[in-house]
């Protein structure tokens, strides 16, 4: 079953890296919180990192004070060689951190954890595939194979917090522990 899922991962993958034009592409994010969503388009994110334009939604949500940061963050690229990051995806941690992931980024209205998993793969590989063993969150989301993504905002935020809580966690621990239980 495991070899099924990744030789049509890689077939997949190879397809969308070799026919770029018959493939889908994201153009757009909805942005999902409860029953409410929103809608941002891939070129208004485009516009926001590489011109410091913000429109529409965008405009609403983001502070000016904030702009700067969302920018980098859109465009910060990240090493990740391709084999390396390929044998990542398809190891047991890799499966459970995309199981993870798929409930909080999946293709519109196809949030089965199977499909899924394969376009997280499939957009990992192909944006690191553009950008030659690098990986950024646009180059990402612009390489992900569906016209729609959808980002589960409040799962995001449950992440998030379990992220933070662990970091002060850890924190804590490495800051002297002993210290800070006596007072």
């Amino acid at each position: 079953m495991k070899s099924k899922h990744l030789i049509l991962s890689i077939t997949l993958s190879i397809i969308l890296i070799c026919f770029p034009n018959i493939s889908y592409s994201a153009e757009k994010v909805n942005l999902y919180i409860n029953i409410f969503s929103r809608s941002i388009t891939l070129k208004e994110l485009e516009d926001l990192a590489y011109y410091g334009k913000s429109e529409g939604f965008l405009k609403k949500i983001i502070k000016k004070q904030n702009e700067k940061l969302i920018k980098e963050l859109l465009t910060k690229d990240y090493k990740a060689p391709i084999e390396l990051t390929s044998r990542l995806l398809y190891s047991e941690i890799g499966s459970v951190v995309l199981k993870k992931i798929s409930k909080i980024v999946y293709p519109d209205r196809i949030p089965q954890e199977s499909i899924s998993v394969l376009a997280l793969k499939t957009a990992t590989i192909k944006a690191i595939a553009e950008k030659n063993d690098s990986i950024s969150i646009l180059s990402f989301l612009k390489s992900y194979p569906s016209k729609v993504i959808a980002i589960n905002v409040i799962e995001l935020s449950r992440v998030i917090n379990k992220v933070e809580s662990m970091n002060e966690l850890v924190k804590f621990f490495s800051d002297s522990p002993l210290e800070k239980l006596k007072s």
